[in-house]
């Protein structure tokens, strides 16, 4: 079950937060969002608006996570990371 539009808010503003005291990188917020849609916690159509919360309406700064991100990701190790998180769960 996808999340609330105000918890998807929350997490944009929790991932801003993040980026913003360099816990993660912006490849990182990618792989999540995209493991978020894989889990259906998310809707595709919410990444965007996400990432550009993220980044502060920056397109060069979300240009830049999803090109380094789609060097480093492929359906497998999405498919991996949601495998450890629901066997954790």
């Amino acid at each position: 079950m996808a999340y609330s539009q105000s918890k998807t808010e929350i997490v944009a503003t929790h991932l801003r937060t993040r980026f913003m005291e360099g816990n993660v990188e912006g490849h990182e917020i990618v792989v999540a969002l995209i493991s978020m849609v894989k889990a259906e916690k998310i809707n595709l159509d919410e990444v965007a608006p996400i990432l550009s919360t993220v980044f502060f309406e920056q397109p060069q700064g979300i240009l830049l996570a999803l090109e380094k991100a789609s060097a480093l990701i492929d359906d497998e190790l999405i498919d991996s990371i949601l495998h450890e998180v629901n066997k954790k769960a």
